[in-house]
C-alpha cells in the first residue's frame, strides 16, 4: 500500500512515497481488487473479531491497513493505538501508526512513532524510508537523506526511498542526481505510478533547466 504527503519542488508538483506496513499473512485475498461491497463486509467480519477478542492483534492491524487504505483515518488511527496498547513492542504498529500521523500531517507524533518503531526494527528499510519522509516533513532534510541513504545501502531496490531521495536532490537544485534516482525508480518499476511521475518530472526538469531535445 503506497500513500503520499505532497511537497512542491520548484515548479514540479511531485509526492514523498511512504509505503504503509502490511504486517504478513493480514490481507485478505484479493484486497487490492476487491469491490467497495467486498472490502465493506470484511471490515464487518474483522469488527466482529475484534468483538469478539479485542486483544487480537493480527485482526486489529488487518482492520486498521483497511480502514487506512479507505481513508478512514480517525479509525485507522484508533485501531493502531489499540495494538500499541497491547504490545507496546509492535514494530509494525507503530510503523503503521507513525506514517498514518505523517499522511495527517501530526510530524512530531510520527517522528515519536517511526524513531520507536526503528529502535524495536533497526535493521527495517520501510521505517528508515517513512522516518525520512517524516524528517523532510519537518524541514530536517539532512536527516531525511541520511534515512534514504541508509535505507538504499540496505535495500538497493527500495523504490520509495530512491523516489525520495530524487525529491530531496531536486529541492536542493541537484538535477543530475535528481534524474539519476528517479531514473531508477523507472528501471525497477517501470508500470508503477510512480514511474509515471518519474517520467514527468524528469521531462518538466529539462524544461526548467533547457536541455536541449535530442
Amino acid at each position: 500500500m503506497t500513500r503520499f504527503a505532497y511537497v512542491l519542488v520548484l515548479a514540479l508538483a511531485v509526492t514523498l512515497l511512504s509505503a504503509i506496513s502490511l504486517v504478513a499473512g493480514v490481507a485478505f485475498p484479493g484486497a487490492e481488487n476487491a469491490t467497495p461491497e467486498q472490502v465493506l463486509l470484511r471490515i464487518a467480519q474483522l469488527e466482529g473479531r475484534v468483538a469478539e477478542d479485542p486483544t487480537d492483534i493480527d485482526t486489529l492491524i488487518e482492520l486498521g491497513n483497511i480502514y487506512y487504505e479507505t481513508n478512514m483515518l480517525d479509525d485507522a488511527l484508533a485501531t493502531y493505538l489499540t495494538v500499541t496498547e497491547i504490545d507496546a513492542t509492535h514494530a509494525g504498529a507503530r510503523l503503521n501508526l507513525g506514517t498514518l500521523y505523517t499522511d495527517m500531517g501530526k510530524l512530531d507524533d510520527a517522528v515519536h512513532e517511526l524513531e520507536m518503531a526503528l529502535g524495536l526494527d533497526p535493521e527495517n528499510p520501510m521505517i528508515m524510508t517513512n522516518l525520512g519522509s517524516a524528517y523532510y516533513g519537518q524541514l530536517r532534510y539532512s536527516d531525511a537523506v541520511d534515512m534514504y541513504r541508509v535505507a538504499l545501502h540496505m535495500d538497493p531496490g527500495n523504490v520509495e526511498a530512491h523516489f525520495n531521495m530524487g525529491v530531496a536532490f531536486a529541492d536542493a537544485q541537484i538535477f543530475d542526481e535528481a534524474i539519476r534516482e528517479w531514473e531508477k525508480v523507472v528501471e525497477l518499476a517501470p508500470e508503477s505510478a510512480a514511474a509515471g511521475v518519474c517520467r514527468d518530472n524528469i521531462l518538466m526538469i529539462g524544461e526548467f533547466r533547457g536541455d536541449a531535445k535530442p
